[in-house]
């Protein structure tokens, strides 16, 4: 089973920012055991952290990526000093890197 999201009749709905919209049986599973938890971000925090992680080390990583790290800078500030996170960086420059310049075409990245 999965997560979609969905309105007040079952219907799948498509996700209102550039994220997946869709969470798959085993990040399930691991929220529902208590071992995983979600939070969310916007568009713009995701795509803002997408263009300066390119700019900075020339990455272009996946958009889900984009929305963690977007959300680790939220969190940052509130974690112990020394406090270790690792975040996992896919990339989908086939994919992703189109659809940011799809979404802010004004803005390119120098």
């Amino acid at each position: 089973m999965s997560y979609l999201l969905q309105d007040e009749e079952g219907q799948i709905l498509g996700p209102h920012s550039i994220g997946v919209g869709y969470v798959g049986p085993k990040v399930r599973f691991l929220k529902e055991i208590g071992r995983a938890k979600f939070h969310t971000t916007t568009s713009e925090e995701a795509i803002a952290t997408y263009r300066r992680l390119c700019q900075l080390e020339g990455i272009f990583q996946a958009l889900e990526a984009s929305h963690a790290l977007a959300f680790l800078e939220k969190l940052c500030p509130t974690l112990p000093n020394g406090t270790k996170v690792v975040v996992n960086l896919s990339s989908r420059r086939d994919k992703d890197a189109t659809i940011v310049f799809q979404y802010q075409p004004d803005q390119l990245i120098d």
